[in-house]
């Protein structure tokens, strides 16, 4: 297992510099399949990202300043310029001698030394399980070295067996938290938090499921990239297996709520040019406006806000292109009030002015 992530040739030349680096912590009688699942998660989830930035249409214009890692939502017809890349994934494997550490299925894996990351740590840090837990578990020296790794990690996941190595190596900050055993429900899992200084890891100890692995990295994915790009790496690694793993991770519909978020979106969509309130959205969804909030910006990627803002500016592109109407007249027409206010929108999504934009959109049609 290395480093995965989609050909630096397909993506912006400063992706790979983005690259939160996600660890698997490996051991002499470790789980391969374990350890193998989680790697494939996000070697999908980095495949699916540069599927995704190679099929968006090249920008005609300098980028806004959007906020980085947040994919704009995809409209039909609408395509004024790319969404940001989401931050890539690099895959490290650690141990705690480095060099070759033989699985349970006696295939051997090249590992990193634990020691090399421990004034940096990790985005995530997973432990996967295994008959040689064990060892670490009980290795003292070990477990003050995977200590100081866990300091600087933002989140640590266990899954069985691997769960014992976390506990020993976070007794104090797990003093009078209770863990759940292994034969705890499916979706049951127990968080802990340490803190040092800035640094704060969640640790969640999994159980020991077949699914247990893809569900912890896909949950990760989750956090980072939404719901939608988890269901798709679920998808597609096993047809179906969503509706086992959506279960876990929280994210399964009951009774329709993916479809009236998509009902939701559509209606902005349709009525973009009248005032729209979030309440309003959300009474279009049949939902409170806090479940709404929360569901919307977990399926679409972006708050119903961002979305409305991102609808209307593609729509004004269109118009400033298609027709010549005045940039008063094109700003009221897509909700947004004013000339001015179009203006201001222009310069701090897109760097330019609508005039300007008009210009070189025809200009580069010609």
């Amino acid at each position: 297992m290395s480093s995965v992530r989609p050909s630096a040739a397909l993506l912006p030349l400063d992706w790979a510099h983005m690259a939160k680096r996600i660890a698997i912590l490996i051991f002499d009688g470790f789980s391969l399949y374990e350890a193998s699942s989680i790697a494939e998660v996000f070697r999908l989830a980095d495949e699916i990202e540069g599927e995704r930035l190679r099929a968006e249409p090249a920008p005609t214009q300098q980028r806004g300043t959007s906020q980085p890692g947040v994919p704009a939502p995809h409209v039909p017809g609408l395509s004024v310029r790319p969404p940001e890349p989401a931050e890539p994934y690099a895959l490290v494997v650690v141990s705690g001698t480095g060099g070759s550490i033989a699985s349970s299925a006696t295939m051997r894996v090249w590992s990193e030394n634990l020691d090399t990351y421990a004034a940096t740590g990790f985005h995530a840090l997973f432990v996967p399980g295994g008959s040689g837990a064990a060892g670490p578990a009980a290795d003292e020296s070990f477990l003050r070295r995977l200590h100081a790794v866990i300091q600087h990690t933002r989140i640590v996941k266990a899954i069985g067996e691997g769960s014992a190595i976390v506990v020993a190596a976070t007794a104090k900050e797990r003093a009078g938290a209770a863990v759940r055993p292994a034969a705890a429900p499916l979706a049951a899992t127990s968080a802990t938090t340490a803190a040092h200084g800035e640094h704060t890891a969640a640790i969640d100890v999994a159980i020991d499921d077949p699914l247990g692995a893809i569900a912890a990295a896909l949950s990760i994915v989750k956090r980072d990239r939404g719901a939608q790009a988890a269901r798709e790496i679920a998808d597609r690694s096993a047809p179906g297996a969503w509706r086992r793993l959506g279960a876990v991770l929280g994210e399964l519909d009951d009774e329709g709520t993916h479809q009236k978020i998509d009902t939701a979106a559509r209606w902005m969509r349709e009525n973009y040019a009248q005032p729209i309130s979030v309440a309003k959205a959300a009474e279009v969804a049949a939902m409170s406006e806090r479940s709404f909030l929360r569901r919307f910006k977990s399926q679409i990627g972006v708050t119903p806000s961002e979305y409305l803002l991102r609808t209307r500016l593609d729509a004004s592109c269109r118009l400033l292109v298609a027709t010549d109407l005045p940039v008063d007249k094109i700003a009221r027409r897509c909700g947004i009030g004013s000339g001015d206010g179009l203006a201001k929108m222009f310069r701090k999504r897109l760097s330019i002015s609508p005039t300007e934009y008009r210009i070189a959109e025809r200009r580069r049609s010609q």
